[in-house]
């Protein structure tokens, strides 16, 4: 007869709300193990008792087939002595002060939970809150470590006999499900209007979708926050909701009811069906069709829309066969964060929203939806947000650290265990609404992660709040350039620990010498970098300015070259194109810039006369907007050495070329298109030359220029095509959304050199 042997499994990794104890719990009743399974802090920790070879049958399918939503990072495995195991149990929970946790991320409703809201017979129907262990409610919901519902803000809803009976119950779904209730004992929706007035009606989803035919506004609170929601259909409706959001154009997300209709309005392919419908349920940028049904004004002067699928049982509740379309956006005014407590909601939107559907669940942490897009087989996050935040990425540092990433798309970072755990995207830096959010956001999650970081990391920027924040935490300091940053996040996201190539686009970032950098190529690692190459430096004229008035920046790259911009541009203010003019001559109020996306604002103004923008990089996307895929022709390009060894990417002979097809009134799908293979074929030509001179072959490409697809893909396939090993961000984002992952890389390389000085840049 083989010995019983016994064993302390301790399972980390994202393992805690994904139905991993009552897994372990019928794997082991179905070995006949005896033993226990608990939450311990954020681990999963088992003592197992049984034959040599049932425990390493268990061990296998532990570790072969969890649970679907599970992520085992790795399982510790010692002896263990206790002679009186006696069958195999679920024991409470208990804490671990050393041990930080792994987050779960909230999760779409799952197709069971959706088939008991759809079935007349079922105590959930048409509930609301339903959920199992499968799906719901996670990160948004968490108050502490481990996670069991009193450490939730489901704590407050005592779970009925019926629930309590499936939440001890093994063999149902919703064994162990945290945020298990029904209809008798869990939350509730209620109808206001927008003076905060309850509308007494017997289902207020009901009403709520009456009034979306009728063409109203409502602020809808969902899982992470308030949505403001219209019918996408109802040109009128949309059109009120931009004018009271002061959002004129920036797109506005559409939730679609069903995939049937994602099609009647976009291009989509295999891959984006997969991303649009898994349990993240992240927006996806797709394509318009041709005989699109839904009004321009959704998403003006763009090709795309950014589609979601419903992913909580009310939104499935709102749509009918005739409501199949819903504008779903931030239910925020814009550039402030979105709201999530429903006094603010009530105060901040009631000039927008007509009516409030809110319910009675507190929000722990305000979360906006995810926005991805598909670049071939994967899938690039634009913005990190439900679904897949926070994300816990690999990172090979013993070293606990804060990096607190830039000011546009802020995210932070901390370090502990050889794990990177990235918050979710942040907004814009400019507002003290979305500043004291922010700083929410890093207490709360240093707060479970038990976090104690000992170096903290910010930009270059003087300026920027991540900067002053850094310094009001009286923590050892790392400086890190914004471009390095990009460079370095790209190379650990990929594992790579060696020396190679960046080439980093972008709008904004604070250089070394002082100047607006963003059109860079770095040689270096994840610890150093040296500038070998960049865009020729313009002098730009009040460089915020330039940015919400890219007629101002067209004018800036125009006077280098001793053009006239009212020559090209017919919305143009003569006297004020004086001034600026006189201005660049005096140097008044001047900026040096290598920044490519202020190239390609300066061609967008020339091109489609786009003298202002309403949002972030308008211009250059309305300009990808336009190529036409079939062009091949580009213009001259030059490439020349500067007076220090570096490699300068000309301008001027591109922009002549611009200018020449505007005076001879080609197309501005021909120009734009042009203008984009030029700037491929420059970056291809550059890269060569630092290659020949470096015997480097490993490309990184970051920065939220790439979020251009066209771009990306001829980049990429032309680096290939010349024989080069080309990586970019696919886990985290190409934009600054990525900078925090980044900051924390290359102070772990550079703490692990232990050549580090507090204060210092790198």
């Amino acid at each position: 007869m083989c010995q019983r042997r016994s064993f302390l499994i301790e399972v980390n990794g994202i393992v805690q709300g994904v139905g991993m104890r009552p897994f372990i719990y019928k794997l082991a009743q179905s070995l006949n193990l005896c033993g226990y399974v608990k939450n311990k802090g954020a681990s999963v920790v088992i003592v197992a008792s049984a034959e040599q070879q049932v425990i390493e049958k268990f061990l296998y399918e532990l570790k072969s087939n969890p649970p679907p939503n599970a992520n085992i990072y790795d399982i510790n495995i010692l002896p263990y002595s206790d002679e009186n195991l006696q069958d195999f149990k679920i024991l409470d929970s208990s804490e671990d002060q050393q041990r930080r946790g792994f987050l779960l991320p909230d999760l779409a409703v799952c197709n069971d939970c959706l088939e008991n809201i759809r079935n007349p017979q079922d105590r959930r129907y048409n509930y609301a809150f339903t959920n199992c262990t499968n799906c719901g409610p996670r990160y948004s919901i968490l108050k502490d470590l481990p996670y069991d519902r009193e450490n939730t803000s489901m704590k407050l809803f005592a779970m009925c006999p019926e629930c309590g009976k499936e939440f001890k119950n093994p063999e149902e779904r919703r064994f162990h499900a945290q945020p298990n209730c029904c209809p008798v004992c869990g939350p509730k929706y209620i109808l206001r209007d927008s003076h905060g007035e309850l509308v007494d009606c017997e289902s207020p989803i009901k009403n709520a979708k009456e009034l979306l035919k009728k063409g109203k506004i409502l602020a809808i609170k969902g899982i992470g926050g308030y949505h403001l929601v219209c019918n996408a259909q109802d040109e009128n409706a949309v059109a009120n909701l931009r004018d009271r959001k002061k959002r004129p154009h920036k797109p506005l997300a559409i939730m679609v009811s069903r995939m049937e209709d994602v099609k009647g309005i976009c291009i989509i392919g295999r891959k984006e069906e997969e991303a649009i419908s898994n349990n993240k349920r992240p927006i996806v940028l797709l394509k318009k069709s041709s005989n699109c049904p839904l009004p321009e004004v959704i998403a003006p002067k763009l090709n795309q829309y950014g589609v979601m699928l419903p992913y909580t049982p009310l939104h499935y509740l709102l749509f009918d066969d005739t409501l199949k379309y819903l504008v779903m956006t931030s239910g925020n005014i814009s550039g402030m964060a979105i709201c999530y407590k429903d006094k603010d909601a009530l105060e901040h939107l009631n000039q927008v929203a007509d009516y409030f559907l809110l319910h009675n669940r507190e929000i722990m942490t305000p979360i906006d939806d995810s926005v991805v897009r598909v670049f071939g087989d994967e899938v690039l996050i634009s913005r990190c947000g439900r679904g897949y935040a926070p994300m816990a990425l690999p990172l090979d540092t013993p070293y606990e650290i804060l990096s607190l990433g830039g000011n546009q798309k802020a995210s932070i970072c901390f370090t502990h265990k050889k794990v990177a755990h990235i918050s979710q995207y942040l907004g814009e830096l400019n507002f003290l609404d979305t500043c004291n959010e922010y700083t929410a956001v890093v207490n709360r999650l240093a707060g479970l992660l038990k976090a104690s970081p000992q170096v903290v990391v910010h930009d270059l920027h003087p300026n920027y709040f991540s900067t002053k924040y850094a310094k009001r935490l009286e923590k050892e300091v790392l400086i890190v350039q914004h471009h390095h940053a990009h460079m370095a996040g790209c190379m650990a996201e990929h594992g790579f620990t060696g020396d190679g190539i960046g080439v980093i686009f972008d709008g904004t970032g604070v250089g070394i010498d002082g100047n607006i950098w963003g059109g860079e190529f770095f040689v270096g690692s994840r610890s150093k970098f040296k500038r070998v190459a960049h865009l020729e430096n313009v002098t730009l004229q009040g460089i915020d300015s330039a940015i919400e008035e890219p007629w101002k920046c067209a004018l800036s790259y125009l006077y280098t070259i001793n053009e006239k911009l009212d020559s090209y541009f017919s919305d143009v203010d003569h006297w004020q194109s004086m001034i600026i003019e006189k201005a660049l001559e005096n140097r008044v109020n001047c900026f040096q810039s290598s920044s490519m996306g202020r190239l390609f604002d300066c061609i967008a103004a020339l091109t489609l006369q786009r003298s202002r923008i309403s949002y972030e990089a308008q211009a250059a996307m309305e300009l990808e907007s336009v190529v036409d895929a079939t062009i091949t022709d580009e213009y001259c390009f030059s490439i020349f050495e500067g007076d220090d060894g570096t490699f300068i990417m000309g301008y001027q002979s591109i922009l002549m070329g611009v200018l020449q097809d505007i005076k001879n009134q080609q197309p501005i799908s021909v120009i734009s298109t042009k203008f984009h293979n030029t700037i491929c074929k420059a970056t291809i030509a550059c890269a060569c030359k630092i290659r020949d001179k470096f015997d480097l072959n490993y490309i990184f490409l970051s920065g939220g220029v790439f979020e251009n697809s066209y771009l990306l893909k001829n980049m990429v396939f032309g680096l290939e095509q010349w024989g080069f090993h080309v990586f970019f961000n696919k886990k985290t984002p190409l934009n600054d959304g990525g900078l925090s992952f980044g900051q924390a890389s290359v102070a772990a390389s550079i703490l692990e050199g232990g050549d580090y000085v507090s204060g210092s840049s790198y």
